[in-house]
């Protein structure tokens, strides 16, 4: 890890913050700057295609996830990004296209099966839907998307998930005993 890597990490992670809270002007200047520190990289594109994408600058977003690409021709995020901006647009061919670009890439990325699940939903196509909804899903819980560094802020989300249904109520119960057992044995 070089001291370039380390300054493109927190630059990320200082604009995910601000996109987060909802500063919006804040994130588009971490991202800028992460761009323009790193021309060659796709991260800060993206980020900046999301934003825009956000605040429903859907061809300014485009401009960005092609521009990331450009960078990366492989890059999963910015594909299945520009599939997004395609389905919101109505074509769903073409988002599938990108989805499926997304896949050859990383085939155990979740928010790809995800919205190419949607786009065939949309063409009536349930079987394809279904199926894709279905590796969303697996993908989601994976030990692959547990730990993919590439999504840091769904970790908690995927952890919580895990201690639902049957598991939640033994960590409860366990919790509960923690909190009873002392006082009664007093």
């Amino acid at each position: 890890m070089t001291a370039d890597d380390d300054d493109a990490r927190l630059l990320l992670a200082k604009g995910d913050r601000a996109w987060s809270a909802g500063r919006v002007d804040e994130a588009i200047q971490s991202y800028q700057t992460l761009a323009e520190r790193f021309p060659d990289q796709p991260e800060g594109y993206n980020k900046l295609g999301v934003v825009h994408a956000g605040t429903h600058d859907l061809e300014r977003a485009s401009d960005y996830f092609l521009r990331a690409l450009e960078c990366d021709r492989t890059h999963v995020a910015s594909l299945s990004n520009l599939g997004n901006i395609y389905l919101e647009r109505g074509d769903a061919s073409t988002a599938i296209w990108y989805y499926s670009r997304a896949l050859e890439t990383d085939p155990e990325y979740a928010p790809a099966h995800h919205n190419m699940a949607v786009a065939y939903r949309k063409q009536g196509n349930l079987r394809d839907f279904v199926r894709h909804l279905k590796q969303a899903q697996r993908y989601e819980r994976s030990p692959h998307a547990m730990t993919n560094p590439s999504r840091p802020r769904d970790l908690f989300f995927r952890l919580g998930r895990r201690l639902t249904g049957i598991r939640l109520w033994w960590v409860l119960l366990a919790l509960a005993a923690l909190v009873v057992l002392p006082r009664v044995l007093r």
